[in-house]
């Protein structure tokens, strides 16, 4: 008899991900290291971090470390997940204002999303090994409304991660 996986080897925001088309966007080597090509339309930055506000447990709060754009934040209630699951504590996703995202996932799930080409590993996580966790990652800006769809599902993921569950499971090493 044949088990199920674990629900938490995939978030379900994941599953059945298509591949993102057309070359990776330029990042800018320097801190917070924001996209330089191929950003979202007006409008599009708002709208992801709308999305998040939606999600149990957060607020917006002033973007810490000198990032710009807007920061998603979880309460203590459903703040729960593992510390590499937030930027900076209680700090989950910041939006940038050209659209691209900072956030992180479980490695397995991480590693979907960049070998599907939706974002790349933090720059930061290669050039200060050890300070900033590999699972930080750098969403690309939705260039149309399909990949904004796309960009609200890894919200969702990342969302998952840092409160420590899918639906009512927890996630291995969450605080639950």
């Amino acid at each position: 008899m044949r088990s199920e996986p674990p629900i938490w080897t995939m978030a379900p925001a994941l599953r059945r991900l298509a591949t993102r088309q057309g070359a990776a966007p330029r990042l800018e080597p320097t801190w917070p290291c924001r996209q330089l090509d191929d950003t979202s339309p007006a409008g599009y930055a708002a709208r992801l971090a709308s999305c998040a506000c939606t999600l149990a447990g957060v607020e917006e709060v002033p973007a810490p470390l000198n990032a710009r754009g807007r920061a998603c934040a979880l309460d203590d209630i459903h703040a729960m997940g593992q510390p590499e699951a937030f930027i900076f504590a209680p700090v989950w996703l910041i939006v940038r204002p050209d659209g691209s995202l900072h956030l992180t996932l479980r490695p397995e799930w991480a590693q979907k999303v960049v070998a599907k080409g939706w974002g790349t590993v933090h720059p930061f996580a290669r050039y200060m090994a050890g300070a900033v966790p590999p699972q930080s990652l750098v969403i690309y800006a939705p260039r149309d409304d399909g990949e904004l769809t796309i960009a609200a599902r890894i919200i969702v993921a990342a969302h998952c991660y840092a409160t420590g569950r899918i639906g009512e499971v927890a996630l291995p090493d969450s605080r639950w």
